[in-house]
């Protein structure tokens, strides 16, 4: 998988992103600039189609999850992309999702729940995934807009309530508007961080 990568001044904090749907590898540069302005930034190229179709696995048949493809993405991006990154280069790793996007990050907790230390899901879509109960010490941060009608608020609510049974912190942020990312959502993801890092011990 093609990939954007820039070091950051903070070169003990990674933040690995994923695009949505019809979006590239850059798509999400200033998103990740507002959040983490000093960090590392290793950014994914979504390759299942390409242009306005371009994403990270194959579209939802009659609505629903082809569960066989999924898993193949997932699995082939764990086996031949993630496991190349030298991740104990970094002290914290952050995964930053947006709408296919995080969707794909879904599937990637699934199959590895502590991947990073911090995931940051922006509308995602409860496509029915499965996690075991594991109490997994990553934290979750999901959004969704109140007139979302691709990340639907309601199933978003469900999706953090089954995340809930896996993973030992998870917050939902809903905000005004539709699909896209406005500046008041990432203001409160920002404080959403803010708040994690406090509570976070030093050593």
């Amino acid at each position: 998988m093609k990939y954007f990568f820039q070091k950051g001044a903070d070169s003990k904090q990674l933040i690995v992103a994923f695009h949505g749907t019809g979006g590239n590898e850059y798509q999400l540069l200033t998103t990740v600039a507002k959040l983490f302005p000093a960090a590392s930034l290793l950014s994914y190229l979504g390759s299942i189609g390409t242009d306005k179709n371009r994403r990270f696995f194959p579209p939802l048949e009659n609505g629903k999850l082809n569960r066989e493809a999924f898993d193949q993405a997932v699995s082939s991006f764990l086996t031949e992309d993630w496991a190349t990154v030298v991740t104990h280069e970094y002290e914290e790793i952050i995964f930053l999702g947006y709408s296919n996007g995080a969707n794909f990050i879904l599937g990637l907790l699934e199959q590895q729940p502590t991947i990073a230390d911090t995931v940051i899901l922006l509308h995602p879509s409860n496509l029915i995934y499965q996690y075991t109960q594991a109490s997994a010490d990553t934290k979750l941060i999901l959004t969704t807009g109140a007139q979302d009608t691709l990340s639907i608020a309601g199933d978003v609510l469900k999706l953090s309530y089954q995340l809930e049974t896996a993973f030992t912190w998870v917050k939902l942020l809903l905000v005004d508007g539709g699909h896209q990312l406005s500046p008041q959502e990432l203001d409160d993801v920002q404080a959403t961080l803010a708040e994690i890092n406090d509570s976070t011990p030093t050593l």
